[in-house]
């Protein structure tokens, strides 16, 4: 699947990380991808693109396309554990910080879109709460999105297949790859 944004009416410079930015902003030279692994968060204001895998997990894809800033959380989980100070693993803490991180570059609220995607059904439904995951994730984003008034512009979630995800900054174009199941019959004992 894929999505075009509209074209950015201007270009925006490069910045970097400050103190009041613990998420990296990616910019300069290197490779023209930056990998997002899980329960983490990247923000890119140049010519890269954001690219992540994912299963149960959601990636969130917040972009300010008139200053040409993006961003991705790969959320695992819904909500985060008073014990636990990864907030890039928790939908509910990771967009805030993903907002947060993308305001302290410029990016104006009310200019921001965003895109859903993952969400699978990965494991067995042996376990309601644990098959359900991916369901409860892709809520969760939801839910924490229409509270910061941000539009869902693109989604592609559920389903019980992984996905690969790259999304170009500077297009808004974002293209996801449906993963095969693995599988494996007979062998010896």
């Amino acid at each position: 699947m894929e999505l075009r944004a509209p074209a950015p009416a201007t270009p925006a410079g490069s910045s970097t990380a400050t103190a009041a930015s613990p998420i990296p902003f990616v910019t300069g030279a290197g490779s023209d991808t930056v990998i997002v692994k899980m329960a983490e968060m990247e923000i890119v204001a140049d010519g890269r693109n954001l690219k992540t895998v994912l299963g149960s997990c959601v990636g969130v894809i917040v972009r300010d396309a008139e200053r040409k800033v993006s961003g991705l959380a790969h959320v695992m989980l819904p909500t985060r554990r008073s014990d636990d100070a990864a907030s890039g693993k928790y939908a509910d803490s990771a967009i805030p910080a993903l907002l947060d991180g993308m305001a302290s570059h410029g990016c104006r609220p009310s200019a921001l879109q965003a895109l859903l995607i993952g969400g699978a059904q990965m494991f067995p439904a042996g376990s309601a709460t644990i098959a359900s995951i991916g369901d409860q994730n892709v809520e969760a984003a939801r839910r924490v999105l229409a509270e910061r008034r941000i539009p869902v512009i693109f989604e592609e979630t559920g389903g019980t297949a992984g996905r690969t995800v790259v999304f170009s900054n500077v297009t808004g174009k974002v293209t996801v790859k449906t993963l095969k199941a693995i599988t494996s019959r007979g062998g010896q004992s």
